[in-house]
């Protein structure tokens, strides 16, 4: 049987010390993620990253580097699973969001790369990662991999 495999480009956006997250809410759990979402057909992983961000922010975005790389395999089915890519991006020009992702999306916030203790961002190891100011430019764990419970 082949695997279903998700593909889920996602930005990094910093800003004046400030990271760029949606606010979401799924069934009754409300969070934030890095903007990002799936692939449309002909598009490169970068090139989605870049239409994502644009449609959920609002935020114009070029790539810089790949940040980060992490594999989400559902617990009961490893035949399910996801991979996240997180790109290290930098602001082009802000505008409005294009989409409300059917209602996923309930606000774009800037939060204080200090503060981000204070949310319930997802993947925790992302925002834990970029608390620390020298994951962004040194060498820095590349690849994680996740377990659904």
């Amino acid at each position: 049987m082949a695997e279903n495999i998700g593909i889920r480009p996602a930005t990094i956006v910093i800003k004046d010390k400030k990271v760029l997250l949606v606010g979401s809410k799924y069934k009754e759990e409300e969070f934030y993620l890095f903007p990002g979402g799936g692939m449309e057909f002909g598009e490169t992983i970068e090139e989605a990253a870049v239409r994502e961000t644009f449609e959920e922010t609002g935020v114009k975005v070029k790539i810089k580097d790949l940040f980060h790389v992490n594999e989400y395999i559902y617990a009961g089915d490893w035949n399910k699973r996801s991979v996240s890519m997180f790109f290290i991006a930098e602001v082009i020009e802000i505008s409005e969001p294009t989409t409300n992702d059917d209602g996923k999306i309930k606000e774009v916030k800037w939060i204080k790369l200090s503060e981000l203790d204070n949310y319930d961002v997802k993947p925790k190891r992302i925002a834990a990662m970029l608390k620390l100011s020298s994951n962004l430019d040194n060498k820095r764990e590349m690849y994680s991999i996740d377990f659904k419970k």
